[in-house]
């Protein structure tokens, strides 16, 4: 068999699959097996009965901060290189576009 054809990717990627998945099937035949008890899969914490519901975390803060970073980022990119000359207006229509995203993006929607 040739060697090249191994080390081509779709086939690379399946060998590569099929042992994964032999890895996986072995370590679930000699793993210990889970006993189901009542209060075994309860949230326990501190010696107090966990209530999760309290507790949601979200993220959209984190998100629109990055998104945010990621205009700013990809704008100052576009801008500075904007050739000069009689089109250096779409400069200007691309900071509008830019400006309305920013806005969008800090508008509440919840």
């Amino acid at each position: 068999m040739n060697a090249n054809l191994l080390l081509s990717p779709p086939i690379a990627f399946l060998i590569a699959l099929v042992l994964a998945l032999g890895v996986y099937a072995f370590g679930s035949l000699i793993g210990a097996k889970v006993t189901v008890d009542g209060g075994k899969l309860e949230p326990y914490a501190c010696g107090e009965n966990f209530n999760a519901d309290k507790f949601t975390f979200g993220y959209r803060r984190f998100f629109v901060a990055a998104i945010f970073f990621t205009i700013m980022h990809v704008a100052v990119l576009s801008i500075a290189t904007v050739p000069g000359g009689p089109f250096a207006f779409r400069a200007f229509a691309y900071l509008l576009v830019i400006a309305a995203s920013v806005a969008i993006l800090y508008t509440e929607f919840d």
